[in-house]
């Protein structure tokens, strides 16, 4: 197919290289920013620009792999009738790029994604469309380049976003406070590697509510009361603690 990409993020850079190596044609990269337009263009051997009126109008699929806040706007200006239009976004609904195209989708890639990163895990990619027809042509683009397809409404969509948030974005987060952490006093953070690696490795094995293991699901208070005292100077990360210890009690609990 030929793809015209809108966007020079992560998942811009990520989409476009890997739709080009399963054979699909980058007719074209938009991006408000001339210079990423251009080193993302370069990249994948495709013109570009920085200005949505000169957008190319011969592509079968266009996709919006754009900030969340960059939508309205591409929604009031840009316009392309019947041609098939997909935002790439988890917390936004396909109504609203309704005004863009009657032929509307969405190729949510539900991973974390850094462009600096070249070698690709595994991409869930979540589906939605406007028709059947919509669908089907995503459906074949999705499946070039994932192994991984589920059709989901916006609720859905909305919902695997926010799981993702908890299990990616919440987790890295308190990683980056231990290490923060043991930077301020002078501990080796990658001591914690090892034990970081298993965690997740589990995973793969076991559902995580069967692994649990820490001062909170034994309801050590003594533990707990010392990790508290450890934290008198930080108080963020101290209510942290005591929230994450009481949602692990009572998730057991229950």
């Amino acid at each position: 197919m030929e793809i015209v990409i809108v966007g020079t993020g992560n998942v811009a850079h990520c989409f476009g290289h890997l739709l080009k190596l399963h054979g699909h044609q980058i007719s074209q990269v938009v991006s408000r920013n001339k210079e990423h337009a251009q080193e993302l263009g370069e990249m994948l051997h495709a013109p570009f620009t920085d200005d949505v009126r000169d957008i190319y109008m011969e592509a079968d699929v266009y996709l919006l792999a754009v900030s969340d806040d960059a939508i309205p706007e591409l929604n009031n200006q840009l316009r392309l009738g019947r041609r098939i239009v997909a935002h790439t976004a988890g917390a936004v609904p396909l109504s609203a790029i309704s005004g863009i195209s009657t032929n509307t989708g969405v190729l949510y890639p539900l991973q974390s994604i850094r462009k600096e990163i070249k070698t690709y895990p595994v991409i869930p990619i979540m589906l939605e469309a406007a028709n059947d027809e919509v669908l089907k042509r995503l459906q074949a683009l999705a499946q070039s380049i994932s192994s991984r397809i589920e059709i989901t409404n916006s609720v859905q969509r909305m919902q695997y976003h926010l799981t993702a948030v908890l299990c990616n974005n919440f987790t890295n987060h308190l990683i980056a406070q231990a290490k923060a952490y043991c930077e301020k006093q002078q501990l080796d953070f990658t001591l914690l590697q090892p034990i970081i690696k298993e965690t997740f490795d589990r995973l793969e094995k076991y559902p995580p509510e069967m692994v649990q293991t820490g001062p909170a699901i034994r309801q050590d208070e003594t533990t707990m009361s010392l990790h508290r005292d450890l934290l008198a100077d930080e108080k963020h990360l101290q209510l942290v603690y005591q929230v994450m210890s009481d949602s692990i009690n009572q998730f057991h609990q229950r």
